[in-house]
């Protein structure tokens, strides 16, 4: 079928209202707990960054520490006790295979709550997850063919990503480029009307926020060039970053020994963040400060490392959440540092800007959706189309280095020594080629 049925559009209509209302219930429920977590009392607009700065360095320490146990007792009652978690992946692929809605309630309200707490993870996926959920359950109600309930089951998680994000675009096209993988006339409608519908809600019940309400910094071609250049660094550090992750966690999570790695790990977070606390959260505090340069290349470097290590503790420890906004954090950082170096020989391109392209384009890489991440960064801030000029730039560079680099990985032939000791002269050919 090549068009949408009356009926698909209004179980669309339906899904994107119960994805609105479930980002304006979390929302209010993160926010809540991340100020009782760290004392700041409820007085006034203010940031999460703000709040675990406030909050003493003792205090981080215990709240991760509690954190740890949270998610140590919360994951593994979970895979013990309740049917086996379903991914929207997979419901997506496989939709046969049921989201188990109410174990997926309290896995993504687990989320949630750990990620107040001072996670390192990301929050996108508890909504989307939770939305996806609701429209499993509504293709059961209603009896709705296969192909319908796997378009359903896309467009609720883009909605719940749309829902907290505010992004009505970005997150449908995360639906159509991640989930549904195909761009006919059906699911293109089908993915803004149900987006659409959930952020129309939220902003009745949140108003019409904007995620990073920065200055837009103006740039002229150096920035266009120096975008190029940095494309092909960011792709090694997405790939470290990546296979950094690949062992974790090593535990398995129904082993009752990952309530004590939680801890531990938690706790090893909540140590960094006494002195950086800006690594706690999901990573909107460090971009907040790589995107107005607030800081120095050193504390850069510094949040760089720590982030990363504090989301290697997290999937350690067993911890579920979503990489987009730790990736953003992380390319961002990255920008920062290269940025600054770039500025002491070369002319100046500025700071700023360099973070905001380099925490697309590694958000893409790392979440397999450069288009989406592209889209993302421009729609959470509202900066002018103008940025796509450097953000393809960077783009462009990035992928084909990335994805040279992952073929040659895969290459049988890759595994001998003398290959791998010419491993760097072949990426550096090939970006030469570029």
């Amino acid at each position: 079928m090549k068009y949408l049925t009356m009926r698909t559009a209004l179980y669309l209509i339906i899904i994107g209202i119960l994805a609105g209302l479930t980002g304006i219930i979390l929302t209010f429920s993160m926010h809540a707990i991340q100020h009782v977590a760290f004392g700041y009392g409820f007085e006034g607009d203010v940031s999460f960054r703000e709040v675990v700065e406030y909050a003493s360095p003792l205090r981080r320490l215990s709240v991760l520490t509690g954190c740890g146990l949270l998610v140590g007792l919360g994951w593994v009652g979970i895979h013990r006790l309740c049917p086996k978690l379903v991914s929207v992946k997979a419901a997506v692929d496989h939709p046969e295979q049921p989201m188990p809605f109410k174990t997926t309630l309290f896995h993504g309200t687990l989320q949630i709550i750990t990620v107040a707490l001072g996670s390192p993870l990301g929050r996108e996926v508890a909504p989307r997850e939770i939305s996806s959920a609701f429209a499993t359950r509504l293709s059961q109600i209603c009896h709705v063919d296969g192909q319908t309930q796997k378009l359903l089951i896309a467009c609720a998680s883009g909605a719940g990503l749309a829902a907290v994000y505010n992004v009505p675009l970005a997150a449908s096209v995360f639906a159509l480029e991640t989930l549904l993988m195909r761009w006919d006339y059906r699911s293109v409608s089908a993915a803004l009307l149900c987006c659409g519908t959930a952020v129309f809600v939220v902003r009745q019940g949140l108003g019409d926020l904007v995620q990073y309400p920065l200055p837009q910094v103006a740039f002229d071609e150096t920035l266009i060039l120096w975008a190029a250049l940095a494309g092909p660094v960011i792709a090694l550090a997405v790939i470290l970053f990546e296979k950094s992750l690949k062992p974790f966690p090593k535990i398995s999570r129904q082993s009752p020994k990952m309530i004590v790695a939680a801890i531990l790990a938690f706790a090893a977070i909540g140590a960094m963040a006494m002195w950086f606390p800006e690594i706690l959260g999901n990573g909107k505090a460090g971009n907040q400060l790589s995107f107005t340069n607030a800081i120095d290349w050193q504390y850069g470097i510094a949040l760089f490392g720590t982030k990363w290590l504090a989301v290697l503790l997290a999937t350690a420890a067993g911890a579920y959440g979503g990489r987009i906004t730790p990736s953003m954090m992380l390319g961002g950082m990255l920008g920062l540092i290269m940025a600054v170096a770039w500025n002491t020989v070369f002319p100046v391109v500025p700071v700023a800007a360099a973070a905001f392209v380099c925490a697309a384009i590694f958000l893409g890489l790392a979440q397999k959706m450069p288009i989406t991440a592209v889209i993302f960064l421009l729609e959470l801030s509202r900066f002018s189309t103008a940025y796509l000029f450097p953000l393809c730039a960077c783009l462009a560079t990035a992928l084909s280095v990335y994805t040279y680099i992952q073929e040659l990985d895969a290459s049988p032939s890759f595994s001998s020594s003398w290959l791998k000791r010419q491993f760097i002269y072949q990426v550096m050919s090939h970006v030469w080629k570029i």
